[in-house]
């Protein structure tokens, strides 16, 4: 496995340095297995990286008034949400701990469901625990399990994604995870699925177990291991303070088993306190797994994706712009290796 980089340089005479000449490196990095190029800016990160803490009065006013008119939180949630078909599931709605299943009331795909993950109208991102987490993804497992069974043809591939907050696509201020079902891969992971395909049988190695290997031998961005789950920063990250937790030897969601979602729920808690302390309240998630009831683990491993968004402020600002929108490229501020190190300490026992 080669690991890519290369750098650039951009000259300019800055203003900020009485108009004398500025070098700035750009470090441009592979992904190992897409090829696709990420480019490593240090020279943008103090410039940047204070949009993603949130305006604290303004994250305040947002969650009071909100609050009224939130139909997820314990008093609304039966009276104001719908309810599955009795085909699909026959309560209605699934109950796993303080966390309801039930369904999207303007659906993204074949199956859309909302877990709503707890009483608490909002949590800090250090407030996710582990519990709250792994009742989530059960319930969200529990659907896609029962609408497979109802719609066997229709329903191939599943994911379970996260927005938490306005600046990450939440339209619901609640903490709530997303399920989705379709027949054909999304197109990222159709994409890794494929290219891990490819790689095992020009290589006949598992990409993913190569991987880990690899990060676990330099130890510069393996982030830590939650039982059967390894967490890492990965070599070329897409997006602001990525992370990536791959699942052991598995593939299938509705394969998992409990220790399992403790696992990916154990390692999602200490990122979200990471990401707390580095002053960060907005992210998205999203789990890539392979065909539901299928076992495709010996070259594709089920995976968690994790990453940063702008935090909530009056100037409105997105870190959502025309580089990654439409040339499907964008850069980070942070070395990997630099956040592994600060990630670190949240996985140790």
């Amino acid at each position: 496995m080669e690991l890519e980089a290369w750098e650039g340089r951009a000259e300019l005479l800055s203003p900020l340095k009485g108009f004398e000449r500025e070098v700035q490196v750009i470090e441009y990095r592979r992904d190992p297995l897409t090829g696709h190029i990420t480019a490593l800016v240090k020279a943008r990160a103090d410039y940047v990286l204070k949009y993603f803490r949130p305006d604290l009065e303004l994250l305040e006013e947002l969650v009071a008034s909100s609050r009224r008119s939130c139909p997820f939180c314990p008093e609304a949630i039966e009276e104001r949400t719908p309810l599955f078909p009795p085909d699909l599931l026959p309560e209605g709605r699934l109950k796993v701990g303080d966390c309801w299943a039930i369904p999207s009331l303007f659906s993204h795909s074949e199956l859309n469901a909302i877990v709503v993950l707890g009483r608490e109208h909002f949590r800090r991102l250090d407030q996710m625990d582990e519990r709250l987490l792994a009742d989530g993804l059960t319930a969200a497992i529990e659907v896609l399990r029962s609408a497979k069974e109802a719609r066997p043809d229709d329903l191939r591939y599943g994911t379970v994604i996260m927005n938490y907050a306005p600046t990450a696509g939440a339209s619901q201020i609640h903490p709530h995870m997303q399920v989705l079902a379709t027949k054909e891969p999304f197109n990222a992971l159709g994409e890794l699925i494929s290219l891990s395909l490819d790689y095992r049988e020009r290589n006949s190695r598992c990409f993913w177990e190569e991987l880990v290997e690899l990060e676990a031998d330099r130890g510069e961005r393996l982030v830590g291991r939650v039982g059967n789950s390894w967490w890492l920063a990965p070599f070329a990250p897409k997006r602001r303070h990525e992370v990536w937790g791959l699942l052991q030897g598995r593939s299938d969601l509705l394969g998992l088993r409990r220790g399992d979602v403790e696992d990916l729920a154990g390692g999602l808690s200490r990122l979200l306190r990471a990401y707390h302390d580095l002053g960060i309240c907005s992210f998205n998630m999203a789990i890539l797994a392979g065909p539901l009831g299928e076992d495709i683990s010996h070259y594709f491993w089920l995976q968690v994706r994790i990453c940063a968004r702008f935090g909530l402020k009056k100037s409105l600002l997105s870190d959502f712009w025309a580089l990654p929108v439409l040339l499907n490229q964008d850069e980070v501020f942070e070395s990997p290796e630099s956040y592994a190190t600060r990630f670190r300490p949240y996985f140790r026992p």
